[in-house]
């Protein structure tokens, strides 16, 4: 089983630093109500409060190892063996979009309101775009230049939710 360990480097902890403040901006614009568990109609979120972006910067940063299959998996043992990390893992390993074609399609699903976006669709626009810097990391530059495309119109769409402003790739 090939696995590829993350590590995380300058530029790196500078897109954390930018998904922690997005997601800590989102939670203080949108009192959104989520929920630990997932029930029927209600989708499953991470994010609670601004402690919540917290835990999720400190899962970032310790590293993450991403298999041949896309799955992605904690580096630090102790914080993978936690319940909150067990929630992480199941979003990021469900409801995350991992390819080219699935993150165009999550985008172009986008609504086109002026509406907020619900927590779920927003928490797995923001890990998609910390994907995607993964991945541009770890790849030639012709694939490099498309995974950046992909997270620069991650990072739009994010942007357009928490300001109303267009961002232009």
């Amino acid at each position: 089983m090939m696995r590829m360990a993350v590590r995380v480097s300058c530029s790196q902890m500078i897109c954390l630093s930018f998904t922690v403040g997005l997601c800590t901006a989102h939670s203080l614009k949108k009192d959104a109500e989520t929920f630990w568990t997932p029930q029927s109609d209600v989708p499953v979120v991470f994010h609670r409060d601004v402690g919540d972006t917290f835990l999720i910067y400190e899962f970032l940063l310790g590293g993450l190892i991403i298999d041949e299959k896309n799955i992605i998996t904690l580096k630090d043992e102790e914080l993978a063996s936690t319940r909150s990390a067990k929630v992480f893992h199941s979003i990021v390993n469900t409801q995350v979009p991992k390819t080219p074609s699935t993150i165009r399609k999550r985008l172009g699903d986008l609504p086109r309101s002026r509406e907020s976006l619900e927590m779920d669709t927003f928490e797995q626009l923001v890990l998609a775009s910390v994907y995607t810097a993964h991945r541009a990391l770890s790849s030639s530059p012709t694939e490099r230049q498309a995974w950046g495309d992909l997270f620069c119109q991650l990072v739009a769409a994010v942007t357009h939710d928490l300001s109303r402003k267009v961002v232009m790739c």
